[in-house]
């Protein structure tokens, strides 16, 4: 499995068996609460099996998906190392489980070079999409931050046809709205003629120049 994954890819069969003898598996049930904001992240974590949500609860009980994690995916890069709590409650979306890789397996890891420039790639890209999340926060209205979120997508795919890389309602609880806001501003901004959707997740940009102008209006 962890062959599989990029971060691991550099590492011989040898080095990934010291990992997984050093680390644990958790096994977590459907909606089970795997870390809140009092624990303290002590490791990096993996999901090997199932489906993890990221989230804040607000003070009036309503919860806020800040990102959905799928096999493969990690989390805890960075505070493994900050000795930091954890910022938001992370959560089984169904059953799941996990590997924790403790950060004294991880600094052992680290001896291999190209390993550590692996890990370190990881956590610069994840300090760029929160820098792009923050920066479409800052628009005011959702059909702004939807047209930031698209123009920032094309710069990164390269082009003007693009595959959602979540739904809707993820991209909702993202910029701090509702999926029907998010469907209707995406259904203006098709009828406009600024983009089209030949299926839910296919967005072809057809006015690149008057998508960027929504950011000014």
């Amino acid at each position: 499995m962890l062959h599989s994954i990029d971060l691991f890819s550099d590492l011989t069969s040898g080095e990934i068996e010291e990992i997984l003898v050093g680390s644990r598996r958790i096994h977590s049930s459907s909606n089970q609460v795997l870390y809140t904001p009092d624990d303290r992240c002590d490791s990096l974590s993996l999901v090997l099996e199932g489906k993890l949500r990221i989230s804040k609860f607000l003070p009036s009980g309503q919860e806020q998906i800040m990102n959905r994690l799928e096999k493969g995916q990690m989390f805890g890069e960075a505070l493994v190392f900050a000795g930091r709590r954890y910022a938001s409650y992370v959560v089984s979306e169904v059953d799941s489980e996990i590997l924790k890789i403790p950060k004294k397996v991880l600094l052992y890891a680290f001896k291999n070079q190209r390993f550590l420039l692996t890990y370190l790639r990881s956590i610069s890209e994840k300090i760029l999409n929160l820098s792009s999340i923050i920066e479409i926060l800052s628009l005011s209205t959702v059909k702004k931050k939807i047209a930031c979120y698209l123009l920032e997508l094309s710069l990164e795919k390269d082009s003007q046809t693009l595959k959602l890389p979540c739904t809707k309602k993820t991209l909702a609880s993202l910029i701090g709205s509702t999926r029907e806001v998010v469907s209707r501003n995406f259904s203006e901004l098709e009828r406009d003629g600024i983009i089209s959707m030949p299926d839910r997740n296919t967005v072809e940009i057809r006015n690149l120049k008057h998508l960027e102008n929504l950011l000014f209006d």
